[in-house]
Parts: C-alpha cells; structure tokens; sequence
C-alpha cells in the first residue's frame, strides 16, 4: 500500500524544519518506524513530504486529497477517533502517498491507505479502506 521509498524523491529541504508526529503503529510496510517530519517546501503545494526521523532513507511524498478528489472523505471508526484523541473534525488532517513515477504525469495516490492525522497532539495512523471503493492508484493529473 505504501510506495517504495527508494523510487520517492528525497526531499531537499531541511526535514528539521517540519512538524514532528508520531505514528504509534509505524506505516503499512513500515511498522518499526514511528516519528517522522512532515514539511511543504517552496512551491511544491499541494505536495508534502513525510520524512522519517529514524531512518533517512524512508521518505514520502504526500497530497491533500481534498485537492484531487473533492469528495473523498475517510470513514473513520470509533475505535480510530478514540485512539487518535480525536474531539472535533476540525483536528484531523488527512494526506494521501503519492506514487511518481519516471514519467510525473502519471502519477498516482492512495485512496485506500490515507493517513489520519490528529494536528493538535500531531499522532497519526494509517487507516486501511476497503480497495474496491477507494482506489490504490488514484489519478492526480487527469488526462484529456
């Protein structure tokens, strides 16, 4: 579900500059790995970067998917809310990974693998959705 970090473009910007969060369950594919920055360099909106603090190698490139797919919502569960702290919408960011491949105008998102962020106590989990209702490689560019 999570793109391979080796083909994700390493972010140029200084990864200290970015807000610190914590994943307690680490990432699909990742589990071990649980702190990571998240930072918007120059230009790149509505692209982010989700940087891993304890592995430098592992890096994301991340979207709003509201930008993309403007009713995309994330059916979040009880359990999720409770475990993220979550007292109102309002706390909660939702970001997508983002796959580019050689040629950029195909790149993709993860409809189906959305990680739910809590902006006040900055934690996060990635939230599993059923793949048949929310796309693994969802189009970012639409191509006429």
């Amino acid at each position: 579900m999570t793109p391979d970090p080796l083909t994700t473009p390493v972010p140029t910007t200084d990864p200290d500059d970015g807000t610190l969060l914590t994943f307690p369950k680490g990432l699909v594919g990742f589990p071990n790995l649980k702190l990571f920055r998240l930072f918007e360099p120059k230009d790149a909106y509505p692209l982010k970067f989700l940087q891993s603090t304890e592995s430098q190698e592992v890096s994301f490139v991340c979207v709003d998917p509201a930008c993309i797919k403007k009713d995309y919502e994330v059916p979040l569960g009880e359990e999720e809310a409770e475990a993220l702290h979550l007292e109102s919408p309002e706390e909660a960011m939702v970001l997508t990974l983002v796959v580019i491949p050689e040629d950029a105008r195909q790149m993709t998102t993860n409809l189906a693998g959305p990680l739910v962020l809590n902006i006040k106590t900055r934690t996060g989990f990635q939230i599993v959705l059923n793949s048949d209702k929310y796309p693994l490689r969802f189009p970012i560019i639409v191509q006429s």
